[in-house]
């Protein structure tokens, strides 16, 4: 499994992540028996086609040994609660050295409340980890790491035990620093929303909220693109019991940016659903249609990982986020699990032209607790690109792992 794998999660955009921050109880992230847990891992990797080319430009396979060491915190103190982790890994490549490298992943948390009705949460996440070889627009062997970083600050107030007033400020990045061919994934991004959320019952959350949004990515000629785009989000949260699970947003969205030179109206949205028949088995899945910045910040388990990727970038301009998932579990010790992803794209072009970008992404899983303080997992991922543009090569890539890690908590 690659070092940040991700867990399945529910998909609610940008919006629905700040939503979930608010209204879920403080400490729904961590279910761990400790407050404080620690560990390390080896991960041994093959890649069939490590810069993700078409089969005429003779893909490259490599092996990758990933060494990491983790810590993580869950501790409430009076009506507060801190949440942490923090993962550092090596990656040693066998036969493309020129690609070793230190990444690491970060994420903290305060989950803050008053003796009246104001809580809220503030969190700090940044990734830095080995890019996507497939968004680049000319084929490249060099390292090629990219950085995000995320800061919210979310904030509710409760008016009436139905009716709450929400907001949130959010400042993100993602930066490309290796490869000067991929300065259009550069983006710099500002956003601040204000709603109100409205509980029909104990299953049934409504709300309605805008949305402001400031992009800046800077340009090969010089200067920076601004996009400035204004949002309105309505959402809705329904749990019918706790086996299954429904969440949806629409935005309608008006903006302007200046390399497009005028305004331009957007709908996009989400909507996902988990459900569990029975105690061992749990379906779920989720269609999103989002902006490449918005699609490159969705929660957890919305974005594909594979090999030693540990942050998606999404470069497109718009992305339709196909996710289908199921897990099962064979023991109490043993789950199996299987996935599909489908990211249906349109990308700018350094000819000022826009190509489709479409990706199909098949996945099976294996994880074993072996004893109380040891795990194995195994996975297996299948990605392919069939359409070629002039700036993007049609590819197919295999990737197979195994990981055995140690944990105290």
């Amino acid at each position: 499994m690659s070092r940040f794998k991700t867990a399945g999660g529910k998909l609610v955009g940008s919006w629905g992540l700040v939503m979930a921050a608010v209204l879920l109880p403080s400490g729904y992230a961590l279910a761990e028996t400790s407050p404080y847990y620690f560990g390390a891992s080896e991960t041994f990797t093959h890649e069939s086609n490590l810069f993700k080319v078409s089969s005429a430009n003779n893909p490259q396979s490599d092996n990758i040994w990933a060494t990491s060491i983790f810590a993580g915190v869950d501790q409430p103190f009076g009506r507060q609660r801190v949440r942490g982790n923090l993962t550092v890994t090596n990656n040693h490549y066998v036969d493309q050295s020129q690609l070793n490298f230190t990444g690491y992943s970060v994420l903290g948390a305060l989950d803050w409340a008053t003796i009246g009705r104001l809580s809220g949460v503030l969190s700090y996440s940044r990734n830095e980890s080995q890019g996507d070889y497939g968004s680049l627009s000319t084929p490249d062997t060099g390292k090629f790491v990219e950085t995000t970083e995320q800061i919210v600050a979310s904030a509710r107030y409760e008016l009436t035990s139905s009716l709450s007033v929400v907001g949130a400020l959010e400042h993100r990045t993602i930066k490309s620093p290796d490869q000067p061919q991929t300065l259009s994934s550069d983006t710099t991004s500002d956003v601040a929303r204000l709603g109100l959320t409205y509980g029909l019952g104990a299953s049934v959350v409504l709300g309605t909220g805008v949305r402001f949004t400031k992009d800046k990515t800077p340009q090969a000629s010089g200067g920076d693109d601004t996009n400035n785009r204004t949002d309105l989000d309505l959402t809705a949260v329904w749990t019918p019991s706790p086996l299954t699970s429904v969440d949806a947003r629409v935005s309608i969205g008006d903006g302007d940016s200046d390399s497009q030179g005028g305004s331009n109206s957007r709908v996009t949205g989400a909507i996902g659903a988990s459900y569990s028949p029975t105690g061992r088995l749990k379906f779920r899945g989720s269609f999103s249609r989002e902006t490449g910045v918005d699609s490159t910040f969705l929660p957890t388990g919305s974005t594909p990982t594979g090999g030693v990727t540990g942050t998606y970038v999404d470069n497109n301009s718009v992305t339709n986020w196909t996710n289908l998932g199921v897990t099962y579990l064979l023991s109490s010790k043993i789950s199996l699990n299987a996935g599909y992803n489908r990211s249906d794209g349109s990308q700018d072009q350094t000819s000022g032209q826009t190509s489709k970008n479409i990706v199909n992404r098949y996945s099976l899983g294996l994880q074993y607790a072996i004893a109380r303080h040891f795990a194995l997992g195994c996975g297996y991922q299948r990605e392919e690109r069939s359409e070629s543009t002039s700036e993007l090569n049609s590819y197919t890539a295999k990737t197979a792992n195994c990981s055995l890690s140690y944990t105290i908590q």
